[in-house]
């Protein structure tokens, strides 16, 4: 089985510099756009992939139509250089049909052929999460992704990233 890295980076994470210390956490991991890893086999992450999937479409259609008060609608994508596939955070997306085109949020660890900011094209399978900010509900809505992460994480990490980015596992 083949681990993947897992670029988790919240919306208002996505400028902040990479300090040397290592990060403890997942919530200091986010804020330092730091490499987490997790199988893509795991059932947290299995689970994560299928709800994002299944939800897809009402997503879009929300992204076409921004409702006042939601903002930062981003895809996380899996793109690879033949070697490594490595998951990122991607914004200003277009669709057309199954394709989509967008600005890659994160700088890439493990597939160097591409750069933060860099214009990337992918295939609508390719989509394994999508996030935005509902700030009338002041809540992080999708990330199903950073969900099964947390599954990893001590009881008290895990509630202190959901209350930090207004994050909730549980629906």
């Amino acid at each position: 089985m083949k681990k993947h890295p897992w670029i988790l980076c919240a919306a208002a994470a996505l400028a902040l510099a990479a300090p040397l210390v290592q990060a403890k956490d997942l919530s200091e991991k986010a804020a330092r756009d730091e490499i987490v890893t997790m199988k893509d086999e795991d059932p947290a992450m299995q689970k994560a992939f299928d709800k994002a999937r299944k939800t897809l479409s009402e997503f879009l259609k929300k992204a076409a139509n921004p409702a006042d008060g939601t903002d930062n609608y981003a895809l996380k994508v899996g793109l690879s250089d033949g070697r490594n596939t490595e998951y990122f955070w991607v914004t200003d997306f277009e669709q057309e049909g199954d394709r989509f085109t967008a600005t890659l949020g994160n700088t890439p660890r493990l597939v160097r052929k591409y750069s933060a900011g860099d214009e990337v094209s992918f295939a609508r399978t390719q989509i394994v999460d999508w996030l935005y900010m509902d700030e009338a509900k002041g809540r992080m809505m999708g990330n199903f992704t950073a969900c099964a992460l947390l599954t990893r994480e001590s009881a008290s990490s895990a509630a202190a990233f959901k209350k930090q980015y207004g994050l909730s596992c549980d629906d």
